[in-house]
């Protein structure tokens, strides 16, 4: 097998984020494996009905995150001249608040419906993930947001902390089905 090596040229600019990515993964890790071991019992809630009804009101956390970018978005809150869509006058800070809302949606887009889809596939034994997935998708989206305003690189540990908590929801759903 042929094997291509990743050149330096190609390495070189990319090792912040790499780095950046690293310390999402791990920290990811250890903050679901903390909140697996310390968060409290969830009460049962017997049958599809009362689970899916428990994880719209967990839906909620994440709504109120995605309401904070929007409000952040508010041009009122910009400069003058930003006030007009047309003008091109908006601030870098309010950029970077619109491409956190734009990802804020898209990856919510992909984490409600698994958390609902999940949450009538688990039995009451396993409803303590429901609330600490939201906490760290919700914790993810903050991280991401305050990340991206300090810098670039500093996006992605709060990327990893969403997209971690998805793809692990969406694991334990595609399991649910054997």
């Amino acid at each position: 097998m042929n094997t291509m090596p990743i050149s330096s040229t190609w390495l070189e600019p990319r090792k912040p984020m790499i780095r950046a990515i690293g310390i999402g993964n791990v920290s990811w890790l250890a903050a679901a494996g903390l909140a697996y071991a310390l968060w409290p019992e969830v009460a049962a809630h017997h049958g599809a009905a009362e689970r899916l009804a428990f994880a719209a009101q967990l839906a909620a956390a994440p709504a109120m995150v995605t309401l904070l970018v929007v409000l952040s978005c508010m041009r009122l809150f910009d400069t003058a001249r930003a006030e007009d869509p047309f003008a091109g006058a908006e601030s870098r800070e309010w950029k970077i608040n619109q491409r956190v809302l734009q990802n804020t949606v898209e990856q919510a887009m992909i984490f409600v419906p698994t958390l609902f889809a999940l949450a009538v596939r688990i039995d009451d034994g396993m409803l303590q993930l429901l609330p600490i997935a939201v906490a760290l998708w919700c914790a993810g989206r903050l991280l991401f947001w305050f990340g991206y305003r300090k810098s670039i690189v500093w996006r992605a540990p709060g990327f990893d902390w969403t997209l971690n908590t998805t793809l692990a929801l969406l694991a334990l759903f595609v399991l649910s089905l054997f």
